[in-house]
């Protein structure tokens, strides 16, 4: 079928749908499918009497319709959103309902209104038909696996939270909960609330626009706590990465001025003191510093954003307070950023890897030097790649070759024949957990 034609019937299938459950309470969802049944049924009058029930139903619906429209309720709301949500996982948090009105509300119902998550036609167009798909053919001809998940990449699942009896002025805080489907930037558009009218068929809805964002950090797994060997290496780069633990640039002793050394060292009360200038020395930089390299040279989908939850695994589970972590990746460039040692903690890296996307248009030999420019002042290196080509096999083996220390796996899509190669774990999409266990 035509992507064009399939694109205009889903996305006025993803308006309408919508629409009805929220203007219609559940009884009245079952009134208009009793509705359109008797229309089918009762077309021809004379020999069914469908048609009588069509008209009862039509009378009931059109009543209740107009009744909801009347009578909107009039509120005031604000939400208390968190920092931070992880996908996959259900957050709660607080709306605060305040009725302006001047008359009681009763069967309030609170629900978060998301941005439009349809695709437009061109994202539609190129995106692929998603392989784990249960019917590939029928997918290829209507497209609704590919439909729903690129919905899916935008919207979360939300919960109806039924409001308390409200007074005249009266306010409650309602618990809401949002559970975000993927990793990325989530916007909530607006919170509509709802009032169902005397014959509980239709809603009354008042929406309030209150456009926020909540960053829906990546998915985690178990790790087990790896015995990463390697020794300190030497940071230079000063007090600022050493920060206040293990080895860092400590005062040492004085000594006489040398051409070449820095004026920061100066030490001028002593130089006050003895009239020739008196520098400080300190005691270099030896600490631990470990590499995240995560490949992000593959198509989205399914086996990229394992790869990212699995990244984002080891960076909670690898940096400690007396260490350093690199996560490398690239993007429209080659990015390094560091945790730890007052360089910020493990949330800083998931930021990041919240955001992450795969980079096109570039090879993997760019992340394969960045690596290989930093092996001198690592301790170990951990590798997430998607693939396990020649490439990718060259920098496992250049890395070992140097003699650091080398955690390196592979997420392979579901169902894929197992590539081997010695020292690599390769762990299959769908069954992350039970692959991350086997590491030692």
């Amino acid at each position: 079928m035509n992507d064009r034609l399939v694109h205009f019937f889903l996305r006025g299938g993803g308006r309408f749908f919508p629409w009805v459950r929220r203007r219609f309470t559940p009884v009245g969802q079952t009134a208009l499918a009793g509705l359109l049944a008797s229309a089918v049924w009762g077309v021809d009058t004379n020999q069914s009497m469908a048609y009588q029930g069509f008209t009862f139903l039509a009378s009931l619906l059109l009543l209740a319709w107009a009744c909801a429209r009347l009578r909107p309720p009039k509120v005031k709301l604000s939400r208390r959103l968190p920092r931070f949500a992880t996908a996959g996982e259900t957050i709660r948090y607080g709306i605060a309902v305040e009725n302006t009105g001047g008359r009681p509300l009763q069967g309030l119902i609170v629900r978060e209104e998301l941005a439009d998550p349809r695709p437009s036609y061109e994202a539609f167009h190129a995106a692929e038909d998603p392989p784990d798909a249960r019917f590939v053919w029928l997918d290829r001809f209507l497209g609704y696996s590919r439909w729903r998940r690129l919905v899916e990449i935008k919207t979360a699942g939300t919960e109806e939270s039924a409001v308390p009896d409200l007074a005249p002025g009266g306010e409650a805080v309602v618990d809401a909960g949002l559970k975000p489907r993927v990793r990325g930037r989530l916007s909530l558009e607006a919170a509509v609330v709802a009032e169902p009218e005397p014959l509980g068929l239709a809603r009354g809805l008042t929406a309030r626009v209150m456009p926020e964002s909540i960053l829906v950090l990546p998915k985690r797994y178990p790790v087990p706590r790896l015995a990463l060997e390697g020794s300190r290496r030497y940071q230079p780069g000063g007090v600022a990465l050493a920060a206040s633990v293990g080895e860092s640039q400590e005062f040492v002793g004085l000594r006489d001025y040398r051409p070449g050394d820095p004026p920061r060292r100066i030490h001028w009360r002593s130089w006050a003191k003895t009239g020739r200038p008196i520098i400080k020395e300190n005691q270099d930089e030896y600490f631990v510093r470990h590499a995240l390299a995560l490949d992000t040279f593959g198509a989205p989908g399914e086996v990229f954003e394992e790869a990212v939850s699995v990244a984002a695994s080891f960076a909670c589970s690898t940096l400690t307070q007396d260490s350093l972590l690199d996560l490398l990746f690239v993007g429209g460039e080659a990015f390094c950023v560091t945790a730890g040692r007052g360089q910020g903690g493990a949330d800083r890296l998931l930021e990041v890897l919240a955001t992450v996307n795969p980079c096109s248009g570039s090879s993997f030999d760019r992340l394969a030097a960045s690596v290989l420019r930093r092996r001198e002042q690592l301790s170990g290196c951990i590798l997430v790649l998607l693939a396990l080509d020649d490439e990718r096999r060259a920098l496992v083996r250049r890395l070992r070759a140097s003699g650091l220390p080398v955690t390196a796996l592979v997420v392979r899509p579901r169902g894929a024949r197992e590539e081997r190669e010695p020292g690599v774990l390769s762990v299959e999409g769908g069954k992350i957990a039970e692959g991350l266990a086997a590491l030692r």
